[in-house]
């Protein structure tokens, strides 16, 4: 099909041409079946007279065929009545009186149908005839018979029924038609209204395209909504990664700025500062395209377990015990370095604050609507923070302890990612009496 056809077209042809043929099909068959009844029901008619006018025959002493006049239908004895019979039988041929002194021009007579088997011919008058024709054995001799009836009301009949059967199919094809485009009127319509909530998106008159279009199209929607909700969350922590390189970068500058002053100017320090800012211009850049990459199915115990690996290396000198707990099916969408870098972080910020234990509990939280979601809760045993930290704690620059090392960026770096997933990161009181942060991203 044309591809410059809309949906409505598409679904329009196809509805036409599919009631064109089924209706087509339909009413030839209907015709053939009526018209075959009429025609039998003719056929029927005149092999009852056959069989009479066959009883009525006799043959005489001297070869001749006799009838028994008193046997014949009334309506072959009417001169010109529309009803004959002629016997060929050699030269003791015979018809019947409605005939008078005429005889049927049988050399004329054309096949009308085939099953039931009919004749039509032309008749004395020039009136128009159906009949049949018929072998006997009449004392051994086999004549054939030739019986004729009026033609003109079985062929009115056979009209009439082509009339009405065409007008019939022709106001229920006009019907289905008009339904046909009524269904895909108001069967479109949600998609039409779908398309203007899309529009009303991209002018800026709406943030999203909501729900109530149907049961079909509301999970469609759904999906839409989900893509842009995530679009603008890459958008704004795009913003957010220019605002945590440029934090990044002013202890690098404020020291490379004191240096050029000082007049005597440290090469080393200024390379170290440099490769500093190499080093963080190149993560940042690396961090730009997160959330919009390749995502994929991902185990999260695994990734944990990985970097369980390098948080004992990293954190080795303090003796530190990491106890790991899985429950059920860990997998989630995402990108490989964002999951890493959550995680990281957390784990991270749990080495530098526990004095002795880290738990991790990754358990999957299923739903009876949706695809669930995965928890993953780190729990340590260090000081803790108050409230107010806490409520402080995702911000980005926010440090509770300047001696400790970070920028200041971590929690803030995983809470930005978690909410681009659509995720939640949720900090607590732990049970060992330190911090304890809760992560929850969707399966």
């Amino acid at each position: 099909m044309n591809p410059r056809f809309g949906l409505a077209q598409r679904l329009l042809w196809l509805g036409v041409i599919t009631t064109v043929l089924v209706l087509g099909v339909s009413g030839c068959v209907l015709r053939d079946r009526l018209h075959d009844t009429i025609l039998r029901s003719l056929a029927a008619s005149l092999n009852e007279r056959a069989d009479r006018i066959s009883a009525s025959m006799r043959l005489g002493d001297s070869g001749h065929i006799f009838q028994d006049a008193g046997l014949v239908p009334d309506e072959f004895r009417t001169i010109f009545s529309g009803w004959y019979w002629q016997l060929e039988a050699g030269n003791n041929n015979k018809h019947s009186r409605s005939l008078w002194d005429s005889s049927l021009p049988l050399a004329q007579a054309e096949t009308y149908s085939d099953d039931p088997e009919l004749y039509r011919l032309t008749g004395p008058t020039g009136e128009a005839l159906l009949g049949i024709r018929r072998t006997l054995d009449i004392g051994g001799q086999t004549p054939t018979l030739y019986l004729f009836g009026p033609a003109d009301a079985t062929l009115d009949e056979l009209k009439r029924i082509d009339r009405v059967l065409l007008i019939s199919l022709g106001i229920l094809a006009l019907t289905l038609l008009v339904s046909l485009w009524l269904q895909v009127r108001l069967g479109l319509s949600p998609l039409r209204r779908l398309y203007r909530a899309l529009r009303d998106v991209q002018n800026g008159d709406a943030s999203r395209v909501g729900s109530g279009y149907s049961p079909d199209l509301d999970p469609l929607a759904a999906e839409m909504d989900e893509v842009l909700e995530r679009n603008a969350r890459i958008v704004e922590r795009a913003r957010g990664h220019a605002a945590d390189l440029s934090h990044a970068l002013k202890k690098p500058l404020a020291l490379l700025t004191a240096e050029s002053g000082s007049g005597q100017a440290d090469s080393e320090k200024i390379r170290n500062q440099t490769d500093t800012m190499l080093r963080l211009i190149e993560r940042h850049l690396a961090r730009a395209g997160s959330g919009a990459g390749d995502v994929r199915r991902i185990d999260t115990a695994a990734c944990v377990k990985n970097l369980l690996t390098l948080m004992r290396q990293l954190h080795g000198a303090r003796n530190l015990t990491w106890h790991m707990d899985v429950r059920g099916d860990t997998h989630i969408r995402a990108e490989q370095t964002d999951i890493e870098e959550v995680l990281g972080n957390i784990l991270d910020n749990a080495g530098k604050w526990a004095k002795n234990r880290i738990n991790i509990h990754i358990q999957h939280h299923g739903a009876e609507k949706g695809r669930g979601s995965v928890e993953i809760r780190v729990e340590d045993d260090g000081c803790g923070l108050s409230d107010e930290d806490m409520a402080r704690a995702t911000r980005r620059g926010s440090r509770f302890d300047e001696g400790t090392a970070g920028s200041g960026l971590g929690l803030a770096i995983a809470a930005d990612i978690t909410d681009t997933y659509g995720g939640s990161l949720e900090l607590a009181r732990s049970p060992l009496g330190g911090l304890q942060i809760t992560l929850h991203l969707p399966c």
